[in-house]
């Protein structure tokens, strides 16, 4: 009764699970991983960045302008009185002098402030700016953040690869430690077997006290690594959840292991294909681009700045609210500046020679990127022939093993051997054969680093 209720709880935990292959965790991974999405933003905004950058070189234009109405009460003590010229004249003026006088009073009278004094004004500017040599300080510019641009977007790539590898190699992992924790619970069920074959024959007579206690202690032995071999199934699988970055408990990696096609390549074939596609080198080479960008700026910091600048106006005066047609007056201005450094207290020296330093510095990180890529790829040539000599081993240990059992097994049915020696068969399998999925994991892990080392796209 108890084997049937562990069945169907097993059953029902089987059910509850949901299972994922590999090309749908890599796809969750490219969804979900934080870096990867940040890394994606860093290429946006290189992207705006160039854009920026590069409209620098298109004209500026800016409109800017005002609409202003004033009015303005006066005391009555700023006013004075309104002036007659007339009244002062002689009894009998002249038509010339009234003429004058008048006019006099006129001009004095129109003088004299009002209250309020209501006034309009409005003016607008249109200016353009142009530059037109800069010393290639500008061009060098647009090229530099071009350079970033790649730059972003080959980090991406390489983080992708990176994550991908992780992935790769964490759902692996997981198989890994459910095939070791079936074979150590196998294990364990084949102890309590022969742990009540024992009982009964011990009830028998037919064997020693000494053997039922040999057999205690090997499930005694047994139930901690099952124990631990569930627990490391269960943390990789926490770990894999979180690399795909899920929180669906009930999401397990599902598959078996196969075994890839073997890398028939020598370790110079190697090394130049890898020198020559790995992204590594290529952010190196444009990162030594963009030193020498930088050296060729400050190489331009003696020439002349030119830019060419050109504006038009309209602008009013009214006396008045009202803005008539004939209140609007005009101004248009263009010229070309220019700029020369003549002595900057050497200061553009030392720019210039910094960045030469720069230069060169990134040149030499770029030999040592080279010969650590060399050194990576020898390791990963290296590391993968020796994960399949291994795996052929095992192969032959696991070959072994299963003739020692069925020897044993035949000498036992013949009554020639004993049930101890079937047992110790058994249990030797067992551990032949954690050995051998061991070394497929290795052969698949070495196989995919050594693919990323030679720059293949996982």
């Amino acid at each position: 009764m108890k084997r049937w209720i562990m069945v169907i709880l097993g059953a029902a935990c089987a059910m509850s699970l949901s299972a994922i292959s590999l090309e749908e965790s890599l796809d969750l991974a490219k969804k979900n991983n934080k870096n990867l999405l940040m890394a994606l933003e860093d290429v946006n905004k290189a992207e705006q960045t160039y854009k920026d950058v590069r409209g620098s070189l298109l004209p500026q234009l800016s409109l800017q302008g005002g609409y202003n109405l004033s009015a303005t009460n006066l005391p009555n003590s700023a006013i004075p009185d309104a002036v007659n010229f007339t009244d002062g004249l002689d009894s009998s003026p002249t038509a010339n002098d009234e003429y004058l006088a008048g006019v006099v009073e006129g001009v004095v009278n129109s003088m004299i402030p009002s209250s309020p004094v209501k006034e309009g004004s409005l003016a607008m500017q249109l200016k353009l700016e142009q530059v037109l040599f800069l010393g290639g300080k500008l061009i060098n510019g647009i090229k530099a953040v071009d350079r970033f641009r790649s730059i972003q977007k080959l980090r991406y790539k390489l983080l992708e690869q990176d994550v991908v590898l992780q992935v790769t190699e964490m759902y692996y992992q997981t198989l890994l430690a459910k095939k070791l924790w079936e074979v150590q619970r196998d294990g364990l069920t084949i102890a309590n077997q022969h742990l009540q074959r024992v009982e009964l024959l011990q009830k028998e007579g037919q064997v020693s006290e000494f053997d039922l206690l040999r057999a205690k202690l090997e499930v005694a032995k047994l139930q901690p690594q099952v124990l631990e071999a569930e627990n490391m199934y269960d943390l990789a699988s926490a770990a894999f959840r979180k690399q795909i970055g899920t929180e669906d408990i009930s999401i397990v990696p599902e598959g078996e292991f196969t075994l890839p096609v073997k890398l028939e390549i020598s370790l110079e074939a190697a090394t130049e294909q890898g020198l020559a596609n790995r992204i590594e080198l290529e952010l190196a080479d444009i990162n030594s681009q963009i030193m020498q960008i930088k050296y060729n700026a400050e190489k331009g910091n003696y020439l002349p700045n030119i830019a060419l600048n050109a504006d038009y106006s309209l602008f009013t005066a009214a006396d008045e609210y009202a803005i008539q047609s004939d209140d609007f007056g005009t101004k248009y201005g263009i010229g070309i500046g220019f700029q020369i450094p003549l002595f900057t207290g050497f200061s553009n020296t030392s720019k210039r020679k910094y960045a030469k330093h720069d230069f060169d510095q990134a040149r030499i990180q770029q030999r040592d990127a080279e010969e650590l890529i060399t050194l990576q790829i020898q390791q990963s040539h290296q590391k993968l022939s020796y994960a399949w000599q291994n795996y052929n081993v095992q192969t032959q240990n696991i070959a072994l093993a299963e003739r020692s059992l069925e020897l044993a097994q035949v000498r036992y049915d013949n009554k020639v051997g004993i049930q101890l020696e079937v047992f110790d068969a058994q249990i030797m399998l067992q551990a032949i054969k954690l050995q051998f999925y061991q070394s497929v994991y290795e052969i698949i892990s070495a196989d995919r680093n050594l693919t990323k080392s030679l720059g293949i796209t996982l």
